[in-house]
């Protein structure tokens, strides 16, 4: 019987070393391949892996090592191993971070008188002097051209005097510096709704979706223009998107998503279209009671 039990353990435990022996054998090779490589991204990264890994399991001359990736479970779990072989075999060849964008465009000027002349304008919008702050800021500007935060303030103090143009010819300039940017895309999508151009705004509303997927205000913008052009469907999806997110953040504009989805069923209550609110609601995992 210990014999039996010796023998069974013996060959139970063969194909897990020899699943071992071709995990490795990918992971030096995605290794090699890594290493011709000066920046390493994620593409890169997933392309050396997944190439060696097919090229590997594809030509081994055993057919349960072959027919391990037929499924995209199999899949899934040998990229999973590969990539842990990959890690303690060359952690230096794995994929950079990227760079936080946001902290370099979103940060102060290295030119200094740039600099100073941001902080008096700054100071100059805090007490709502929005003239002053704007010959700031231009003298700031004049000096550092590409200073996103001051392109995006300026923009902030033409709007609070309703110069809307001006305010979003600079929201447009500070773009063309940093397209991501989440203030100049939240903010030219309110000018725009200022204007009544509510398919503009949207646009806006859809990038700043598009770079931040969580963050809210870029579905509770576009769910607001959609409402004001009647497009009942599309603005009910956007504002569930929104108050899901203000939900889990324990934000205080869930109220504003409240509100405005009481607003949106009250009309299609109105409209006989209380069926279509309820099935875009179950859509969107949200209850009504």
């Amino acid at each position: 019987m210990k014999k039996t039990i010796l023998i069974f353990i013996a060959f139970a435990s063969f194909p897990t070393i020899y699943e071992q022996a071709v995990e490795e054998k990918i992971a030096a090779k995605t290794c090699e391949c890594l290493s011709k490589s000066s920046g390493i991204t994620e593409t890169i990264f997933r392309d050396c892996l997944t190439s060696t890994m097919s090229e590997t399991i594809l030509t081994d001359k055993d057919q349960k090592v072959r027919e391990s990736i037929n499924t995209v479970d199999g899949i899934k779990s040998m990229i999973q191993k590969v990539s842990d072989a990959v890690i303690k075999k060359c952690p230096k060849l794995l994929p950079q971070e990227p760079e936080d964008k946001t902290t370099i465009f979103y940060a102060d000027s290295k030119n200094e008188k740039a600099q100073n002349s941001y902080i008096i304008a700054k100071d100059f919008m805090k007490t709502n002097n929005y003239k002053l702050a704007i010959e700031a800021l231009q003298l700031s500007l004049k000096e550092d051209p590409n200073f996103v935060l001051a392109l995006d303030d300026i923009a902030v103090c033409y709007r609070q005097q309703n110069d809307f143009d001006n305010a979003i010819k600079y929201y447009k300039k500070s773009l063309d510096i940093f397209p991501e940017g989440n203030l100049a895309l939240m903010n030219i999508g309110v000018v725009y709704t200022l204007k009544s151009d509510f398919k503009t705004a949207i646009e806006y509303y859809e990038k700043l979706i598009k770079f931040q997927p969580n963050n809210a205000e870029g579905y509770f913008g576009a769910g607001k223009n959609y409402f004001v052009l009647n497009d009942d469907e599309k603005a009910l999806d956007n504002i569930f998107m929104a108050h899901i997110i203000y939900s889990n953040e324990k934000s205080e504009y869930v109220k504003d998503s409240e509100q405005l989805l009481g607003a949106i069923y009250q009309k299609m209550k109105s409209e006989n279209k209380e069926d279509l609110f309820k099935k875009i609601a179950e859509k969107n995992n949200v209850k009504i009671e």
